[in-house]
């Protein structure tokens, strides 16, 4: 071992106080950056893996299309493959769905859909079904046995009326879990039949497609790629449909993987302020132990190897013990987060994906990671002792052999005082080194800052206020209808109004329920717009009637443009959702609107002048208009209720929902909605994210933390000999202990007021953002006011109790030890 490992092994031996600081800053960094890249890599292979194995292998879907399409499509070169699915129609069936399809060979390999036993279609007359269905229909039959089934043909304006036909099984598929739960089926034809039961002119075909190359692009080209495609063919983004789930799932996202080097670049640039900062504090009593060293021949070279090499010990203990830490933690995890993830909506992904990791056919822990995890962690050190390897090396003997404790540099005046106080002096040691006290600061600050805007992001993003956007009161009834049903022409709103279960009766058994504060009957008008087009039909919409309670709440709500709940009762003006801009950018306040109003059968043509644009949430309206009820009535005199806002009291909350819920069930039209259901869902959703988001921040906290230990035992140390003089003349150990208080409430106050003052402005910054978005439906501005004062107390606990270690440490040395401190 040579002269310079010696003193390298030597100091990391001295200065074990520091080392142990610099060991925890090197360890936490390693757990940051390898739990990031491991979590972040393993959960998009495990979905990868899973959804691999549970979801069609197709990037896009174009639909619907006639076959002259279909022809030209089939010819293009860009595909690896292609298949047909053509929808014949719907099974009657009350309880459920039961789809009928046909699909090639192409759409079969492309969806994975595998038999159980027997074959798929080959004559006209075959279909494969699910055992389940066939129970759920009352129908026995095996495999050649011929079955008759009832279905209403899928037509232009809807469904058609019924039909029956008999049909041989030829073989049967396993229906999933989640499709029992939901009483969604399906029965496979051959395309044959398909085709000769549907004329060639209302044929509509979906082809589904898999890009040739597509094995080295990232999810957003493929994405563009297939739009490019399509209008190409003279189709439109509505035409498309993209497999999402497995494009996301076998892809790489751009997104995702900037957002992860962007974290671990956050990561490590805490380290980097962190571990340089401990080592540049404890560089200043070191300096006449490396003016010796250069006096006694060592280079400048050897003198930053010293430092390096004892950066590089501290590292090789401290690293492997994170890789450690990490490598238990990672599993479990990566397990939590995938089970409450986005696909963990689905239980057989669950369990699949938890399969999939319990069987080791996917792992989390990859080698690749461990060494780019130490490569980075290397990096970092590297990058830390860059400074104080060089300040070492600069330090000439002349100067460390006069060396008391301050920087070396040209001479200044040191400003005196006549009498010496508590104040003076700490005003004297931090003015003494101020580059020490502001990194010392802006590093604890930087972690602040941090916290301070996830704190913001997470406050505004309230469950109760996300639920609130959902559903607007206790408890939500509405009418349950569609149109172009041929076989139920009575869920046509048409129809509906005319002979509506939200009627009066049904509203006074509403109110007879105990427990029932308030009732908001909302309306809707069904209108088309001849003057926008969707294809060949005018288009659609809605105008949702509001009474006068709501006229406060709709001036609250402008967004362009103002009017009063009285000018609307003139009828000659309307308010438009923002939401209509994202389909017609070009309406603005003061247009003038032609709509067709549906009038159960009749169409009344009235003329709207746009009064104001306003932002509202899918919970107060799902439709673009809003008019007073007043209003809506005049033009169309039927029952147009269709939906009832419940206010309820607390203490009788749950018995009424259960109350609402069984009279919901009285009648197959009306569906209903709980708040408390829809609020337990977002406050699953943000807990773990919550935690996720704290845990990371505190692990970050920690490493800035360090730095503080470090600057306050160096700034007791370095002025052991100071210390001790000023107390042989007079200075108490409580006044000594006031003293450090002071040091450590101004770092407090110096962390808090940029962390706190920073943190909040960039939180509000972020909030702005989200609200642009409508990211998480946040609509409201809530400062941080609990995790900032956790911010201040932890700051202030740990400075309290860092200054009372610091100082009984320094007080278990005699007063002359104190003194012949640096001789």
């Amino acid at each position: 071992m040579n002269t310079v490992n010696k003193t390298a092994l030597a100091n990391l031996r001295l200065n074990k106080g520091r080392n142990i600081l610099a060991g925890c800053a090197v360890g936490l960094t390693t757990l940051l950056v390898f739990l990031i890249l491991t979590i972040g890599y393993g959960l998009v292979r495990l979905q990868t893996e899973t959804v691999n194995l549970y979801y069609p292998t197709y990037h896009a879907m174009y639909r619907p299309l006639d076959e002259e399409t279909v022809k030209k499509l089939e010819a293009y070169q860009g595909f690896e493959t292609h298949g047909l699915r053509l929808d014949l129609g719907q099974v009657m069936w009350e309880d459920g769905l039961i789809v009928m399809s046909a699909l090639d060979q192409g759409a079969i390999r492309l969806n994975k859909l595998e038999l159980t036993r027997g074959e798929f279609p080959k004559e006209e007359n075959q279909v494969v079904v699910s055992p389940d269905m066939l129970q759920e229909l009352g129908i026995q039959g095996d495999i050649g046995d011929e079955i008759t089934l009832e279905y209403q043909p899928y037509e232009a304006q809807g469904l058609g009326y019924a039909r029956e036909d008999s049909f041989v099984i030829s073989g049967f598929f396993e229906a999933s879990e989640e499709n029992r739960e939901a009483g969604a089926y399906s029965v496979l034809t051959s395309m044959e039949y398909a085709r000769n039961q549907i004329p060639l002119k209302d044929r509509e075909y979906y082809v589904l497609v898999r890009l040739a190359g597509a094995e080295h692009m990232y999810t957003d080209q493929i994405e563009a790629m297939i739009l490019q495609i399509a209008q190409g063919f003279g189709l439109t983004e509505d035409n498309v449909v993209e497999n999402t789930d497995y494009l996301s799932a076998n892809y790489v996202d751009p997104a995702l993987t900037q957002g992860m080097i962007m974290v671990v670049l956050v990561v490590v640039l805490a380290g980097i302020l962190t571990i340089y900062s401990i080592y540049y504090v404890s560089m200043i009593p070191k300096v006449q132990e490396y003016g010796k060293l250069k006096a006694l021949g060592a280079s400048r070279r050897q003198i930053r190897q010293m430092v390096f090499r004892e950066g590089l010990l501290v590292t090789g203990m401290s690293l492997p013990l994170g890789l450690l830490i990490s490598s238990f933690l990672a599993p479990w995890i990566s397990r939590t987060m995938f089970s409450y993830g986005r696909i963990g909506e689905a239980a057989n992904l669950i369990r699949l994906g938890l399969e999939l990791l319990e069987s080791g056919r996917v792992t989390v822990l990859n080698g690749w990671i461990y060494l780019i995890t130490i490569a980075v962690v290397l990096a970092t050190v590297f990058l830390s002792l860059l400074r104080p390897m060089k300040i070492a090396a600069k330090i000439s003997p002349i100067e460390a052999m006069g060396y008391q404790g301050e920087v070396t540099g040209r001479m200044k005046q040191r400003k005196g005082y006549e009498s010496l106080s508590l104040i003076r002096l700490t005003k004297a040691n931090l003015s003494r080194n101020r580059k020490r006290t502001i990194i010392t600061i802006c590093t604890l600050s930087a972690t602040g800052v941090l916290f301070m805007t996830v704190a913001t992001l997470l406050s505004c993003a309230n469950p109760r206020e996300i639920a609130k956007q959902e559903i607007e009161s206790d408890y939500s009834i509405s009418v349950e209808s569609w149109s172009g049903d041929k076989m139920h022409p009575d869920r046509d709103w048409d129809m509906l109004q005319q002979n509506n279960p939200l009627n009066r009766e049904f509203l006074e058994q509403i109110r007879s329920i105990q427990g029932v504060k308030e009732l908001k009957v909302k309306t809707f008008l069904e209108v088309d717009m001849p003057d926008f087009s969707d294809g060949d039909q005018a288009w659609n919409a809605g105008i949702t009637g509001l009474d006068a309670s709501y006229a406060q709440m709709l001036e609250s709500m402008e967004y362009q443009g103002h009017v009063t709940y009285e000018e609307l009762l003139q009828g000659d003006k309307i308010v438009m959702g923002d939401i209509m801009l994202h389909w017609l950018p070009d309406l603005k306040v003061g247009d003038t609107l032609r709509m067709e109003c549906h009038v159960g059968q009749e169409r009344v043509m009235k003329e709207f002048e746009i009064a104001a644009i306003v932002q509202y949430y899918s919970g107060f309206s799902e439709n673009g208009f809003l008019l007073p009820q007043h209003v809506v009535e005049e033009i169309n005199p039927n029952n147009l209720n269709s939906q009832v806002e419940i206010t309820l009291e607390k203490e009788k909350n749950a018995k009424a929902c259960q109350e609402l819920e069984a009279l919901t069930e009285t009648s197959e039209y009306l569906e209903s909605h709980s708040f408390e259901k829809t609020l337990e869902m977002w406050e699953g959703t943000m807990e773990l994210l919550s935690l996720g988001c704290y845990v990371f921040l505190f692990i970050l906290g920690g490493v800035g933390m360090m730095n503080l230990v470090n600057t306050m035992l160096n700034s007791i140390y370095t002025r052991k000999r100071e210390l001790g003089m000023i107390q042989a003349i007079g200075m108490s150990e409580v006044q000594l202990v006031r003293m450090l208080q002071a040091e450590g409430l101004f770092y407090t106050l110096g962390t808090l007021l940029l962390s706190i003052g920073l943190g909040s402005l960039a939180g509000y910054g972020v909030f702005l953002n989200a609200k642009a978005d409508r990211m998480f439906n946040i609509t409201q501005y809530h400062y941080p006011l609990i995790p900032a004062l956790v911010l201040a107390a932890v700051v202030a606990v740990v400075q309290l109790l860092l200054t009372y270690g610091v100082s009984a440490n320094f007080r278990k040395l005699s007063l002359i030890d104190r003194i012949r401190y640096s001789e």
